[in-house]
């Protein structure tokens, strides 16, 4: 595993998984993977073979899900350069805030 390949959001997420183990919370992640370039083909399916399942793509970006446990797979992969969690700006609370 590369480490320094993971934002700080991902690592605590890969120390979790670590921690609780993976089958106590199969939720996938949600990530973001910047590539070296533009992903072809043979990056794709070593991100798929990695445990990731790729949703979008744009440019250098690579919209994925995956299991916790697969975050280390990921960053051994020489065309990835840094993962991190896709995480909403403003997570939805269910109630709405009043502007003033």
């Amino acid at each position: 595993m590369r480490a320094d390949k993971l934002g700080s959001a991902a690592r605590r997420a890969l120390l979790d998984a670590d921690t609780v183990g993976e089958a106590a919370d199969p939720t996938p992640l949600r990530v973001l993977i910047r590539v070296k370039e533009e992903p072809g083909e043979e990056q794709r399916r070593q991100i798929a073979d990695a445990g990731a399942r790729v949703h979008m793509v744009a440019g250098d970006v690579v919209a994925a899900t995956l299991a916790p446990g697969a975050l280390g797979r990921l960053t051994e992969l020489d065309c990835v350069d840094h993962v991190e969690l896709s995480e909403p700006l403003h997570p939805e609370t269910g109630t709405r805030t009043q502007h003033k």
